[in-house]
């Protein structure tokens, strides 16, 4: 009954906008009173480890993320990418423009929060010209960003990067699985929101702007950009460096921000503010993340988790298919899919592994699996989303639960299937 309220706690705070980081470790406190647990002792002792223990093992990842997303940004360079990504198809193909673009700059390793940003202006302007309904914005951003970025070979994207610590593996872990499972949830995300616009337009549902969608409109055919080509060039460097040299993905990350900086020099009005804003991105995106790995820390304690992980562990037939149930469950616990990969591979990994199981299938399917659950509706990047696209959830959160559930469940599906047929 505690984990069930505390989540339910969690859950209205969030929506009451109450930061999610503040709203976890009051669920965790109310999780402890009602599980008849030493509210002090644990706080302080399991819950801090497990909060501290993320921000040990992803601080300096999420800095480096957060200062190559901030130059990218402050250059513009970002906003032309999407740009000349999404137009490659002109408005007959909005939908998938924006999502391909939104694809490759997240497989680039730019924050989903900066690309929602970037690629808002961007989608507005193809949405209206095909005459789409604006509140499948979100959906047609998070079918690029939220789905094949964060399973596909060589990525990046933290869901890739954390089963590495645990497995012993690499970002290029079972390449054939990770390139099939990538390409379907994409594919499929994409369809099923062609199929939804095809209905719109039978009802008669289009694009329908605001006034402050006018304004945008206007600002944004005023803005510079960037040549397009020279908005690639780190990206490219940050892939070839964590594929081709199979450097860490700190140099990677380290590497593409030196190249955006040397390139963009000249763009960048004040040299010091994407520092200044990198560096609050990255400290912000892990300490929001941390008490909330905390409050799975907290959840592990209690009979209710135990024995929904006994459950899971203890099913019958091939064990990848409770590795991914496992998955799934700590990371609906956790409603982030860094904290939920981080905290299985601390919790499971070695009992996994000692099984025999191959380190390259348990990754994919851990990074397969932390992308279901984790874009609940009080998810940061799904109101974010939301948010930036001056939406609602009502509005606009059927389409994303769509995508980033139901089909990354299906993806999920897919990849455990592919791992006991051939793992």
């Amino acid at each position: 009954m505690g984990v069930l309220v505390a989540f339910i706690l969690l859950v209205v705070l969030v929506y009451k906008k109450v930061p999610a980081a503040l709203a976890a470790i009051i669920s965790a406190v109310v999780m402890c009173l009602l599980s008849g647990l030493d509210t002090m002792a644990v706080m302080k002792g399991d819950f801090m480890t497990a909060a501290g223990g993320f921000v040990t093992s992803y601080f300096l990842l999420f800095l480096l993320c957060g200062i190559y997303a901030a130059v990218m940004d402050y250059s513009g360079a970002a906003f032309s990418l999407g740009k000349w990504l999404a137009n490659l198809l002109g408005t007959k193909g909005a939908i998938w423009g924006v999502s391909i673009a939104a694809a490759v700059m997240t497989y680039g390793g730019i924050s989903a929060f900066v690309i929602v940003f970037a690629m808002y202006p961007i989608a507005l302007v193809l949405f209206k010209e095909a005459d789409i309904d604006r509140r499948m914005i979100p959906a047609a951003i998070g079918a690029g960003a939220f789905t094949l970025p964060n399973v596909f070979w060589g990525s990046p994207g933290v869901c890739n990067v954390i089963p590495t610590t645990f497995l012993g593996t690499d970002v290029r872990a079972a390449p054939a699985v990770s390139i099939v499972v990538g390409l379907f949830i994409f594919i499929l995300s994409n369809l099923y929101l062609v199929w939804r616009n095809k209905r719109n337009q039978k009802k008669g549902i289009g694009f329908v702007p605001t006034e402050k969608i006018n304004r945008m409109l206007e600002e944004n055919e005023q803005r510079g950009t960037v040549n397009h080509w020279l908005a690639l060039v780190p990206l490219v460097v940050i892939i070839v460096v964590l594929n081709v040299i199979q450097l860490d993905v700190l140099i990677a990350m380290l590497c593409g921000i030196v190249v955006a900086y040397i390139i963009f020099w000249n763009r960048i009005a004040d040299k010091v503010q994407p520092l200044i804003a990198g560096t609050q991105s990255g400290i912000g995106s892990t300490l929001g993340t941390a008490p909330v790995v905390g409050l799975g820390g907290v959840a592990k304690l209690t009979s209710v988790f135990q024995y929904m992980l006994d459950l899971a562990m203890n099913m019958k037939g091939n064990p990848l298919i409770s590795w991914a149930l496992s998955a799934t469950i700590i990371t609906g616990v956790c409603a982030s899919g860094s904290g939920g990969a981080a905290l299985t591979g601390e919790l499971l990994a070695a009992k996994y592994l000692a099984m025999g199981l191959n380190p390259e299938i348990l990754h994919r399917i851990l990074s397969c699996a932390v992308i279901v659950l984790d874009s609940l509706p009080w998810n940061g990047v799904m109101c974010t989303t939301m948010a930036a696209c001056d939406l609602t959830h009502k509005e606009s959160y059927g389409d994303l639960f769509m995508i980033t559930v139901v089909i990354n469940f299906l993806g999920l599906v897919l990849c455990t299937a592919l791992g006991v047929i051939f793992y």
